[in-house]
């Protein structure tokens, strides 16, 4: 949770001041100083509603990997995944607009190595997909333009399902499931394809929580399993925007 505050701490820093800058816009023009990018044709009714559909590639952070909440796993990682999703969104005004996303996030690859002395020494390894639901809110610096830069940022939850594994001697990881809190900061750009399409493309800091295996056995030995905890994505996004009345 440290990382995540201490990211979330300088991307809201940033997002203050590209939004103060924007502050003295007009409803349509974009930011002062802002490069007139040209305005998309006008709907005969404005849009109240849109609709999206995601893809994004996704990155992760190391996370800490602990076992029996005192021997803490060395070398790990989360392999990289896709991410397929998608959600239903409403303009409030012409710049700030807000949705709820459901994004599923693809079985990966999750490894650490325990210590020599630990019940079960070596690497483990086994699987974690996810499910992420998130309330956001997105601020538009040139709605009206085909071209329109936005900032955001997003709260709600993730379920986690762990599936099972093995360790290096032979153990085997037990699958689990549960919820955490979520997070994300965003960053990114529309381009108008038409004037109720748009091609959206941008970045995600995603904070995923934590979650935990369902235990270690060898069938003589047995001990609960390792917690993956501070798990954070890095996804580079691209989708699409409907708009309807």
């Amino acid at each position: 949770m440290q990382g995540f505050l201490r990211s979330a701490t300088v991307g809201a820093a940033a997002m203050v001041g590209f939004i103060g800058t924007a502050g003295a816009a007009d409803l349509y023009g974009g930011a002062p100083g802002m490069k007139d990018y040209g305005s998309r044709p006008a709907l005969a009714m404005p849009a109240s509603w849109y609709l999206r559909l995601d893809t994004a590639y996704a990155m992760h952070d190391a996370p800490v990997m602990v076992s029996q909440g005192i021997d803490e796993f060395v070398s790990t990682g989360i392999e990289d995944t896709w991410t397929i999703g998608g959600g239903v969104g409403r303009y409030f005004t012409p710049s700030l607009r807000g949705d709820v996303t459901v994004d599923y996030r693809f079985d990966t690859d999750v490894h650490g190595r325990n210590a020599a002395a630990a019940t079960f020494p070596g690497t483990h390894r086994f699987g974690l997909e996810s499910t992420v639901v998130l309330a956001n809110l997105y601020y538009d610096f040139n709605r009206g333009g085909w071209f329109n830069p936005y900032v955001g940022a997003g709260l709600g939850t993730v379920y986690h399902q762990v599936n099972a594994g093995t360790t290096q001697t032979g153990g085997i990881v037990k699958g689990s499931d549960d919820w955490h809190v979520a997070g994300a900061l965003n960053a990114g750009f529309t381009v108008a394809l038409h004037d109720r399409l748009s091609l959206d493309a941008g970045y995600r800091f995603l904070y995923l929580g934590e979650t935990k295996a369902g235990g270690t056995t060898d069938g003589v030995n047995t001990e609960g399993g390792p917690s993956v905890e501070d798990i954070h994505g890095h996804e580079f996004r691209l989708g699409l925007r409907y708009d309807i009345r």
